[in-house]
Formats: structure tokens, sequence, C-alpha cells
């Protein structure tokens, strides 16, 4: 039975080191696109890459299904996977993932090294807008929460050249 509760929980070091190595990979590939919005064609646009049946990544969600399941409070399917990068400048708008209870998002940060300084949080807000909970970028750090929290993924700071990365898993309840 799911939970009702809104969930937000950080898990840092559930994913072991050779296979962040592998996510890091399979992120970096030239499979990226341009034009992802957090809620609909007014907001600004950033980049997504399509992981659906990535073996490595499909091995992250396993690495920490447990760990969800148990704070779900029951079992979990995926029902899409996916990678949101963000650069300077590209930050993603506040927006609820899916509004049924029982579904929930586990964001999983691929890279390899980051910097406080860089900023990148994921942030989280009440129901009035006010930030919740900051969850900044930390290599094989994932945070697993409810699909119906606002959220946003902030752009990185002018220090980062690079593109921020979260790999998004969308989990609903498993039939049955």
């Amino acid at each position: 039975m799911a939970s009702s509760e809104a969930i937000i929980q950080v898990l840092d070091e559930s994913v072991p080191g050779v296979l962040r190595f592998a996510a890091w990979e399979a992120v970096c590939a030239k499979r990226w696109y341009f034009g992802n919005q957090s809620n609909g064609p007014e907001d600004p646009a950033f980049w997504k890459m399509d992981l659906e049946e990535v073996p490595a990544i499909t091995a992250v969600y396993d690495a920490v299904r447990a760990r969800c399941e148990e704070l779900a409070r029951g079992p979990l399917v995926v029902l899409r996977q996916y990678a949101n990068g963000h650069t300077y400048g590209l930050g993603g708008q506040a927006h609820a993932d899916d509004a049924r209870p029982g579904h929930y998002t586990c964001l999983y940060y691929p890279m390899p090294d980051w910097n406080p300084d860089w900023g990148g949080e994921t942030v989280f807000h009440h129901q009035a807008g006010d930030i919740a909970l900051a969850v900044l970028p930390k290599p094989g750090r994932a945070v697993f929460f409810d699909s119906r929290i606002l959220h946003s993924g902030r752009a990185p700071s002018r220090a980062f050249g690079g593109l921020r990365v979260t790999v998004a898993f969308k989990l609903g309840p498993a039939p049955g």
C-alpha cells in the first residue's frame, strides 16, 4: 500500500562506484536534444536524453529500488527513465511530476564531481511556493520523493562550464 505522506528522502552512497562510472558514460552519449520544458511551451527549454532500456541506467534504479520501495511502503515499477541537463542560465520551472497519490520520482545525480559553489540544486517547494528543501548534486546521490511535490532543477552557476545532469526515474505502484 502506498503512503499518503509527502516523502522527500536523500539517498547518499546508494550506487556503487563502478556503476556510477557506467551511468556517467551513458549520459555522456550523443543522444541529448534541446527543447524539454517543465510545464509547457511557455517555459524556458533545457536539455533532455531518453534513457529507456539503457542497462547502466536501469542498474542505477536496481541499486536504489529496495530503499525506494521501503519508503513508498510497497512495490514500484519504473514508468519512464530519462536525463535532464541544465547549463548556466537554463534552470527548470517549479512543477509536480504527477498528481496521483502513490507515484514517486527518484532523481539520481550522475556527475563524477560536484563543487557546492556550482549550485545546481534541486529545490523542493511548499504548496505556497516557499522553499522547503534544497538538495545539492553530489556524486552517487539520489533523492526519492512524492511526485506531487513541487520542485525545480536550478541551473548551475557561471563557475561551472558543463552540463548539470539528473537522471529521473518516474515510478508508479506495481500492478497486482
